[in-house]
């Protein structure tokens, strides 16, 4: 079984999607945990200025990332080193918002997460899983909320270790994302044929898993 939750930033996926994963008891696939992983890489392993994340030309040492699901958290490995722990750093939003337009970045990653669907059922979040990488997936939901919200929610998260910005900044920020994500040309940010579209504004994380778990039949 594959159930995708596609949305722009701040509208809770990840929250959700690492819930729902523990309550069914399967795999969760946290896409744009590779996407950080690709934009760490390139920034503090190999030196790139993140002006240039889009120029790089050889892409080859995605075959090297790996990602596992261990004890209810998503594992990132480069090489075979866990470095997932550096990746939850505010600073890798935007590189990785840019690294995500790359079309050979995109093609190479989709590899990645499809091939970990051939051995477990499992739940993925970002911003294309429905529309892209699984488009014949058993459950597509679209997980929105309006941008002052979206904001707060990434403003209060203290899992992210660098944020030091004020609200307003964190909203800008988040618009900037937002637009390139809905106007890239590569897999842009889009609603999947047959998604079940819930919009969470006004719902707290108990409310919203509720709702996904009105339209899951397990």
């Amino acid at each position: 079984m594959i159930i995708t939750i596609d949305g722009p930033a701040g509208s809770g996926k990840s929250t959700v999607a690492k819930q729902l994963a523990k309550e069914l008891d399967i795999y969760y696939l946290y896409t744009g945990l590779l996407y950080r992983a690709v934009a760490y890489i390139l920034v503090d392993r190999f030196k790139k200025k993140v002006d240039n994340l889009l120029k790089s030309e050889d892409f080859v040492f995605i075959k090297n990332i790996s990602y596992k699901y261990i004890l209810n958290k998503p594992r990132v490995y480069f090489k075979y080193e866990n470095i997932s722990m550096y990746l939850q750093d505010s600073k890798w939003d935007q590189p990785a918002s840019i690294i995500s337009s790359n079309k050979m970045v995109r093609k190479l990653l989709i590899d990645t997460q499809r091939d970990v669907a051939k051995d477990y059922d499992l739940i993925a979040d970002g911003r294309d899983c429905g529309s892209v990488i699984f488009p014949n997936a058993d459950y597509k939901f679209f997980l929105t909320a309006d941008l002052e919200t979206r904001a707060l929610r990434v403003f209060n998260d203290k899992q992210r270790l660098s944020n030091k910005d004020s609200f307003e900044k964190v909203k800008e920020e988040l618009e900037i994302r937002d637009r390139r994500d809905k106007e890239r040309k590569v897999a842009p940010l889009m609603v999947p044929d047959d998604a079940i579209i819930i919009d969470n504004s006004k719902m707290n994380r108990q409310e919203t898993i509720d709702e996904f778990l009105r339209f899951i039949n397990m």
